[in-house]
């Protein structure tokens, strides 16, 4: 992995994603969302290569590509974890991240590794109202951005730069995504506003890229890109839907890849967001269907 300044103490891994990095010292550094275990060989070979260890690990929010190797890094060099409140409710138990994880099995969550590494004890939790934190000596600011997960952050390092996690696509990343995942689309538009209004000097975003200046015209593409996949999603409705139904029409007219029953309750979890958030705002009619939840175009109702 390549390591790269941005600014100051700032800097990123360049690998399959972005990883931040904080120097603190000459041989101790913070790491912003590590990854998943794909990075870990790459990532631990380039903290060698800069004579650096990590004392600290903050993630943005708890997803696998972004949190799966916390528990690896606190085992192995002592780093302390830092995740926000929700996320860390999240990952605190087997039974709590089944709860946030509802169509996986329980049998899912305690044997699939990808699954076990998330569960991990979180040393440091950023409390709903906290703005600023000390993390390992380290000061840094928090702005709350939830939306893309229940509790997502923003890391802002003593230099102005955002670490922005998954709050914002490039827009390389952007033109290929489908149906970008969502956990509250109402939050997720108004986090992009509030990055919209941000003044950091610079903005790493994990999946990829790092942007200098202001971020507002990217965050109204990213705004506008889920909203015209909503629209899609909406215009599949032109009768009544079961909810299973609903994921066909959708995974079937954006020519997504399934090929493996896990694959399939992934992209289950990733299109639901966008169903809920139709009927919420009457895109969409929530009816019954032969004793199933559907979904019907906006018209209909209930029974009909």
């Amino acid at each position: 992995m390549q390591l790269t300044n941005v600014k100051g103490n700032t800097w990123v891994w360049e690998g399959p994603q972005l990883v931040g990095v904080y120097q603190i010292s000459d041989k101790t550094c913070l790491l912003l969302d590590p990854g998943s275990t794909k990075l870990r060989e790459g990532v631990e070979e380039a903290l060698s290569a800069a004579g650096l260890t990590p004392v600290g690990v903050i993630c943005t929010h708890m997803h696998y590509d972004h949190h799966e190797t916390s528990k690896y890094f606190r085992q192995t060099y002592g780093a302390q974890v830092c995740l926000p409140q929700l996320e860390a409710d999240i990952v605190r138990s087997e039974e709590s991240l089944k709860n946030h994880l509802f169509n996986f099995t329980m049998g899912m969550i305690r044997t699939v590794p990808r699954l076990q590494n998330l569960v991990c004890p979180v040393d440091r939790v950023i409390g709903l109202g906290e703005t600023e934190i000390d993390f390992c000596g380290v000061t840094l600011g928090i702005v709350h951005t939830p939306g893309h997960s229940p509790d997502h952050i923003c890391v802002v390092t003593p230099d102005n730069v955002c670490f922005a996690g998954d709050a914002l696509m490039t827009e390389d990343v952007l033109k290929d995504a489908m149906v970008p995942f969502v956990f509250d689309m109402a939050d997720d538009l108004k986090s992009k506003e509030i990055l919209a209004g941000l003044d950091c000097d610079a903005y790493i975003f994990c999946h990829r890229g790092v942007v200098y200046g202001p971020v507002a015209e990217l965050a109204k593409q990213n705004a506008d890109h889920i909203r015209g996949q909503l629209a899609a999603c909406a215009a599949l409705v032109t009768e009544p839907m079961t909810y299973s139904q609903f994921y066909a029409a959708v995974v079937t007219a954006m020519d997504l890849p399934v090929g493996h029953p896990a694959r399939g309750l992934h992209l289950e979890r990733y299109i639901r967001p966008y169903v809920e958030y139709l009927i919420d705002t009457g895109a969409l009619a929530l009816i019954e269907q032969n004793g199933a939840p559907a979904v019907a175009p906006k018209e209909a109702r209930h029974g009909e």
